[in-house]
């Protein structure tokens, strides 16, 4: 998976490629969230707007990074969630845990 990483001030803004799946590379959003919060970072932004299809991995690493982020007092936002990945993310109820943008990291207020 291809994974675009742009340090805004103190938010970290995470952009992977077409696909969050087991075929493109499973470690790559979960480590670079853990490294980002080894580094201090709090804030993260993982900008879905790229992203076409998830499978049940892709899923389990945004919960994952989800939690981490949460359990060390950061804040981990989901935004650009197209239609296809947002069904998927309802149908597993995550929506109701999730913190789910439709606009892009450009429109968040911290």
């Amino acid at each position: 998976m291809h994974l675009t990483q742009i340090m805004d001030k103190d938010v970290l803004i995470l952009a992977p490629g077409q696909k969050l799946t087991a075929a493109e590379g499973k470690e790559d959003l979960s480590e670079a969230v853990h490294a980002a919060l080894g580094l201090g970072v709090r804030k993260i932004v993982l900008d879905c707007s790229s992203v076409e299809f998830i499978d049940s991995l892709g899923v389990g690493q945004i919960v994952a990074s989800f939690v981490s982020t949460r359990n060390l007092g950061g804040r981990l936002i989901l935004c650009g969630i197209g239609s296809r990945i947002a069904l998927v993310l309802r149908m597993a109820n995550l929506h109701l845990v999730l913190d789910m943008r439709e606009t892009g990291p450009e429109d968040i207020i911290w």
